[in-house]
């Protein structure tokens, strides 16, 4: 057992803190271990993330990999995986959302009188195999048990074990409380949300700070051409931190102030996450 406490205790509330939660030995490493993972993902391709740019887009392939790890890719199948809480109409939207989202393919043509099975796409696979393996690699500067996973992580079955505890959690809510997993003013919701925001923190970092908060150089034309979107929609998510209280517009031109509220924000996405996917790790192990 490792003597460093797993990121699941790190959620106990210290209510005489500024920032009440426990923050565990390793994460702050293991934060930018992700950021840097993800980002130089980005910069080697900008449409890497197309299939999970947003948080619900994400949620809806980590369930459209379990279905189709236990063969359930369609209609009636995802209505018996969710226990028969997703309406026939429901269904229908979430297997049309997946499809228009680039997520899954039809595996074969329609017939009358038969549903139509679908499968992930091979890029999505690869993308969501990639992410996980980043993240797991962060947890194990935490927790050094995964890294013992990590070393086992090219055997498909750790994967698949992994997006299975995941997918279960999240057919298991009746809703997503967008607060817990996105305490950045919601931008996660949005298309490259939670990139621009680990943009800005990388920019702290490199600027010399501890935390994601000061100041910092933000070129609204560099960063849209490197997440991939308009600058008009790099400048909403802008406003959106802004409007949040997350961040303050510089004293000089082009310069963007995170505000401690952001990098608690930040701290509080990472816990979270961090958190799940330790619970899934657990799971594995035990």
């Amino acid at each position: 057992m490792a003597s460093v406490p797993p990121p699941r205790s790190a959620l106990e509330a210290d209510t005489t803190a500024a920032f009440p939660y426990s923050i565990p030995p390793g994460f702050d490493a293991a934060v930018r271990h992700s950021i840097r993972g993800a980002l130089a993902i980005l910069d080697a391709d900008p449409g890497f993330y197309r299939c999970m740019d947003d948080i619900p887009t994400y949620a809806l392939g980590v369930l459209a990999l379990y279905l189709h790890a236990t063969d359930r890719l369609y209609h009636r199948g995802l209505q018996e995986a969710a226990r028969d809480l997703f309406s026939a109409g429901r269904a229908t939207a979430v297997l049309a959302r997946m499809q228009s989202a680039g997520l899954i393919v039809p595996r074969d043509d329609f017939r009358s009188g038969r549903q139509r099975r679908y499968a992930p796409e091979p890029a999505m696979i690869e993308a969501y195999r990639t992410c996980y393996r980043i993240e797991l690699e962060s947890l194990s500067l935490i927790d050094p048990r995964v890294g013992r996973l990590v070393q086992t992580y090219d055997d498909p079955a750790v994967f698949e074990d992994i997006v299975g505890f995941l997918a279960r959690r999240h057919l298991a809510a009746a809703t997503l409380d967008q607060e817990l997993i996105d305490p950045l003013g919601g931008i996660g919701a949005h298309s490259m949300g939670l990139m621009l925001a680990y943009a800005l923190a990388e920019a702290a970092f490199q600027a010399g700070f501890d935390r994601p908060e000061g100041e910092v150089s933000v070129n609204i034309t560099h960063l849209a051409r490197r997440l991939g979107v308009s600058r008009t929609h790099a400048r909403r998510l802008l406003k959106r931190l802004h409007d949040a209280g997350l961040t303050t517009v510089g004293d000089k031109t082009g310069v963007l102030v995170l505000n401690p509220a952001f990098a608690d924000g930040f701290a509080l996405y990472f816990l979270g996450m961090f958190t799940t996917l330790m619970a899934a790790v657990e799971h594995r192990i035990s």
